[in-house]
C-alpha cells in the first residue's frame, strides 16, 4: 500500500512541474494552433508508431502536442527523422509535451513515438499542425482595426476550443488510470484483510492451545 501512495505523491509533484513547462511551451510555440489532425493510437509494449509527413515546400513549421494519461509514471519517446535520416528533434521520456520545429528540407519526415520502458501498451493522444509554406501571414497594416479585432477574437475562440478538446481527451485518459489504481488498491486491501484475518485466527488458535496445555499440566 505504501509504495502506491508514495508513487501517487511523486506523480502529483511531477505533474505540477511538467504542467508548468508545457504551459510555457504552449505560450511560446502554439499561438494560433489549428490542428490538421487529432488522433488517438496505441503503442504496444516495446513498440513504436511512425507517422510520415511529406514536405514539398520549405521552410515549413510543424508543431503539435501529444500526451498519455497523466496519472502514470510511464513515459514515451518522441523523435523526428528528416529525409536525410538524421534525428533533428526529440522529446525523451515524456508523458506530455508540446513540439515545434522547422522543416528545411523537402521530403518525408518521420514522427516516431516509442514505448520502450512501460510494462504495458499505452494510448497516446496526438494533434499536429503543419503550416503550409504557401500561406501568407496577414500583416497588421493590411487589415483595419475592426478586422484585426474580429480575427483576434476568432483566434482566441479556436485556442479555447482546441485547448478544451485536448483537456477533455486528457481527462478521459486520466479517469481510466484512476479507475485502474482504485482497482489495484481494492485488490491490495482485500489481500491485507485476508492476511490479517489469517494471522488473527492463528493467534487465537495458538492462545487456545497454550491454555489447554496449561490445564493438562
Amino acid at each position: 500500500m505504501f509504495p502506491i501512495l508514495l508513487g501517487l505523491f511523486t506523480l502529483s509533484w511531477c505533474s505540477i512541474e511538467e504542467t508548468k513547462e508545457i504551459m510555457q511551451d504552449w505560450d511560446k510555440y502554439m499561438r494560433g494552433f489549428l490542428p490538421d489532425d487529432m488522433i488517438s493510437f496505441q503503442i504496444e509494449k516495446g513498440g513504436e508508431e511512425i507517422f510520415i509527413e511529406t514536405i514539398k515546400k520549405t521552410p515549413t513549421n510543424i508543431r503539435g502536442t501529444f500526451f498519455i494519461p497523466i496519472y502514470t509514471l510511464d513515459t514515451i519517446d518522441f523523435k523526428v527523422i528528416d529525409p536525410s535520416g538524421s534525428m533533428i528533434y526529440a522529446k525523451m521520456m515524456k508523458k506530455e509535451a508540446v513540439f515545434s520545429f522547422n522543416a528545411t528540407e523537402k521530403g518525408d519526415y518521420q514522427l516516431i513515438f516509442q514505448n520502450k520502458r512501460a510494462k504495458e501498451s499505452k494510448v497516446v493522444q496526438f494533434a499536429i499542425d503543419v503550416a503550409k509554406s504557401d500561406k501568407e501571414e496577414i500583416e497588421q497594416n493590411d487589415i483595419d482595426p475592426i478586422e484585426n479585432g474580429v480575427q483576434g477574437l476568432l483566434q482566441k475562440i479556436r485556442d479555447v476550443f482546441y485547448s478544451t478538446k485536448l483537456n477533455e481527451l486528457k481527462s478521459k485518459g486520466a479517469l481510466a488510470d484512476v479507475q485502474k489504481i482504485n482497482k489495484q488498491l481494492m485488490i491490495l486491501t482485500f489481500i491485507e484483510t485476508v492476511a490479517i484475518c489469517g494471522v488473527t485466527a492463528w493467534q487465537v488458535y495458538y492462545i487456545k492451545k497454550l491454555l489447554n496445555d496449561r490445564r493438562l499440566v
